[in-house]
């Protein structure tokens, strides 16, 4: 038995980390249904084309007329923001690897150096004319920062959001249908953000982390993969396949916000602890938002669980997560620098602002369809 007198820590190391945690997924037969679902492509987008004009010729700028240009851009909001996020969301792709991102099939070194150098404009750009978190508040402790942290997962802007409420109690069918497609591609490839969560950190940190994304992946069970669960939402929506793909086409640009933000910080090695904190306050939206989702699906007919799996199981899932991320937070060792502690608060504010000015944006978007299903 572990832990009693008399065995030694090899012992108990052995104890604890020799049986599989696969053995049952690894031992017998998948569904059938399961097998259908897996032979669909995940995330479900297209083959890369190349990039549009508007990217191409930006990448083959000199970086001082990238800059120049993007100041020209700076007094028109809607164009800076657009410009920004479009051509990132298209950047990104490369850094997870999926079949829509360039160089993801064989290497291109002078493809790949151009694309890195305008990465690195772009997100300069997005954090000091783009990014707007306001006074965000410093902390020495460690402890204090989680508590700020925990404070401010429950009151910020993106908590209690009007889209949400509108979801809830005003929505049409045709208007949560959309936005279900948003928070769709939002998500599918959410395990993936969380593995590169995992790279780099330490300690308790790195056990949340890893732990969260043990839970993406359904601790060890496809069926249960988070991304099954959308996949399942799809299969049980009419042509949905065929609807998000169509969809993607004109997946509008706000809809990126806090997914290029979160990538901003990821795939920068400086930025990880502010990604940490990112994090923490994306998980902690999730219940209040999943709630109203739900609540607003039963309002308009959408009852069955196949469509809904993906929330439903959400809100009860991932409470603990953002609990656990703010607690490893607390637990960590080595201790974190007063630098470190202020990067996953700035994390935390910029995702809480990112977050606001995203759900504004699809607000108005939803309001604005008319019944045809178009946007105005």
């Amino acid at each position: 038995m572990t832990g009693t007198a008399g065995t030694t820590a090899s012992e108990r190391a052995i104890a604890q980390q020799k049986p599989s945690s696969l053995t049952k997924s690894l031992g017998g037969p998948l569904p059938d249904a399961t097998l259908d679902l897996y032979d669909h492509y995940w995330p479900p987008v297209e083959h890369f084309e190349g990039f549009d004009l508007e990217l191409t010729d930006f990448l083959a700028a000199e970086p001082v007329k990238q800059r120049a240009f993007l100041e020209t851009l700076r007094h028109d909001p809607e164009a800076h923001g657009r410009f920004l996020h479009s051509h990132l969301a298209a950047i990104y792709a490369h850094n997870f690897g999926y079949r829509d991102g360039a160089y993801t099939r064989h290497v291109d070194d002078e493809g790949e150096i151009a694309q890195f150098a305008a990465k690195v404009v772009l997100e300069r750009e997005l954090f000091d004319h783009w990014a707007t978190p306001g006074d965000v508040p410093r902390f020495e402790d460690q402890l204090k920062a989680a508590d700020h942290l925990d404070h401010l997962a429950e009151t910020n802007p993106g908590v209690v959001h009007p889209l949400f409420d509108f979801i809830r109690d005003e929505a049409s069918r045709e208007q949560i249908e959309r936005f279900l497609l948003c928070e769709l591609i939002r998500n599918e490839v959410v395990d993936d953000e969380v593995a590169l969560l995992v790279v780099g950190l330490q300690g308790m940190q790195k056990a949340v982390a890893a732990a969260n994304l043990w839970d993406e992946c359904g601790r060890g069970k496809l069926e249960n993969f988070h991304t099954y669960w959308l996949r399942r939402l799809l299969e049980a929506t009419s042509d949905g396949w065929g609807e998000l793909d169509r969809y993607r086409l004109g997946h509008p640009w706000f809809a990126k916000l806090t997914s290029n933000i979160n990538a901003a910080l990821l795939t920068r090695p400086a930025r990880k602890m502010m990604a940490y904190g990112c994090f923490l306050v994306f998980e902690s939206w999730v219940e209040p938002h999943f709630v109203r989702i739900l609540e607003g699906m039963t309002r308009v007919g959408l009852l069955d669980d196949e469509r809904r799996i993906y929330f439903t199981a959400h809100v009860a899932i991932d409470p603990r997560h953002s609990r656990e991320l703010s607690d490893g937070l607390r637990r960590q060792r080595p201790r974190l620098s007063i630098e470190e502690i202020n990067d996953v608060v700035q994390g935390a504010h910029l995702a809480s602002d990112t977050g606001r000015r995203q759900f504004d944006h699809m607000l108005t978007y939803l309001r604005a369809m008319s019944s045809d299903g178009a946007t105005g």
